[in-house]
């Protein structure tokens, strides 16, 4: 099983990298340049005796000096040409000078600083003629005693910044594991809520950053609270729709047992026969209603909206001439829309077999198709009763049925057509007439014929 990637391993992971590479490369840097300083140092340091020297002064002040008792030096001063031991020292050195006695120096060397290797030994040395005697002194160094001096240097340096970088690093990785425990609350909280009953997370001492995405979160838990009262009212309302027919076809059943002679057994089964396709409607309606509130989303195709009338029309006709209904059209323009599984048929048959089936006999209803601001509009009035204004905002919840309403049905018809436009990205409207009568109006985009 693959082990999900870790945002704060990885964040701590190269922030510590980083800051750790930085470091070192800054403290060897760094040491390098107090490494080359130093040497510069003692460099300034054997000009300036040399001056002490040329003028005089050092040589009157360490006479009568005893070598033999410094036994580790730093700078040597001595005369060039001289063979005897009476080579000066001053500043005391942690390292001990190879040549605590006199150098064997060349016979010619020319005044200022160089370097010279002495008997395998490499020593930086300057130079000078005293200004009263006129005597060459040589003020020297050995190369090892400054390369220890600097590195000494370079280490006080570096030293501190490795400590300094082993308690930044500390810092950091403890100031990203603490940034990292609002999230992990918020983990926490969001594996405690109740799935039945989502509630919105805290956004209490939660980082900016986080913020949007704990409102997305929020906003998400609450459309599936609302589909989830939703669904628990559709199945108590559904439960409750199915016990009467079923209830009611065990009696016809019953009934079917005990008839009294073949004429009456036929009547009876009939009743049956008509219950047993009233229940298939409603559980077929049901399933289509259970289908358009799923997250199942088919590619959609264009259709012509024209066509589609004209043959719901057909098909409904002769309902129409049964309940003498002038069922007729008024205009039909030749526009299209997008379609997903042929339900633009099934909201345009709903909306034509409500308008029949709530017109009283003699009355009329009229379809139009227009298209006004790039919208293909189907109006269907009726010249029924209509529906009072309380009950227009409730006639799409699933299984309502407005007081008064005698006609057969089980109120997801328009549940249904809601459904379907919302799928479709269009829109019903429905509006009483002033003279009686409902008009249903639903609007959706057009498109070209060949998108």
């Amino acid at each position: 099983m693959k082990v999900n990637r870790s945002i704060q391993r990885e964040l701590t992971r190269w922030v510590l990298l980083i800051a750790s590479a930085l470091m070192v490369i800054g403290g060897l840097v760094s040491s390098v340049i107090v490494f080359e300083a130093a040497k510069d140092v003692q460099d300034g340091l054997l000009h300036e005796i040399s001056i002490l020297v040329r003028e005089g002064y050092v040589i009157d002040n360490i006479n009568g000096l005893d070598n033999k008792k410094s036994k580790d030096v730093s700078i040597l001063i001595q005369a060039v040409n001289s063979q005897a031991m009476n080579s000066r020292t001053m500043h005391s050195a942690p390292n001990r000078s190879r040549a605590a006695g006199s150098l064997s120096l060349p016979s010619q060397l020319e005044d200022g600083l160089q370097t010279l290797t002495l008997k395998d030994d490499s020593w930086r040395v300057n130079v000078v003629t005293q200004t009263a005697s006129g005597k060459r002194y040589v003020i020297a160094q050995q190369t090892e005693i400054r390369n220890d001096l600097a590195l000494a240097s370079g280490l006080n340096v570096f030293i501190p910044l490795l400590v300094l970088m082993v308690i930044m690093l500390l810092l950091i990785k403890w100031q990203i594991t603490h940034q990292f425990k609002p999230l992990n609350r918020l983990a926490k909280q969001l594996h405690q809520k109740n799935a039945q009953q989502p509630e919105p997370l805290s956004q209490k001492d939660l980082p900016s950053e986080i913020v949007p995405f704990v409102i997305s979160i929020n906003d998400l838990m609450d459309r599936i609270g609302k589909n989830l009262k939703k669904q628990q009212r559709f199945i108590a309302d559904a439960a409750h729709e199915l016990r009467t027919p079923v209830t009611a076809l065990l009696l016809q059943a019953e009934n079917v047992e005990k008839a009294l002679n073949e004429d009456d057994r036929r009547e009876r089964q009939g009743r049956l026969q008509k219950g047993l396709l009233r229940l298939r409607l409603l559980l077929n309606q049901l399933l289509d209603l259970a289908r358009l509130q799923s997250d199942q989303q088919n590619p959609k195709s264009p259709v012509s909206v024209k066509e589609i009338i004209l043959r719901v029309i057909a098909d409904l006709h002769p309902l129409a001439e049964q309940a003498k209904v002038d069922l007729g059209v008024l205009k039909l323009e030749d526009v299209y829309v997008l379609d997903q599984d042929g339900r633009l048929a099934q909201l345009v048959r709903n909306a034509i077999d409500n308008a029949i089936r709530y017109t009283p006999a003699d009355g009329q209803v009229d379809v139009s198709l227009s298209i006004m601001n790039n919208q293909a509009v189907l109006r269907v009035e009726d010249t029924g009763k209509g529906i009072t204004n309380e009950d227009l905002t409730q006639v799409f919840q699933p299984f309502y049925r407005s007081q008064g309403n005698t006609q057969s049905g089980n109120g997801l018809g328009l549940a249904i057509s809601q459904e379907i436009a919302q799928r479709l990205g269009g829109e019903i409207q429905l509006q009483n007439r002033p003279e009686g009568g409902l008009v249903f109006t639903y609007s959706q985009t057009q498109i070209e014929r060949n998108e």
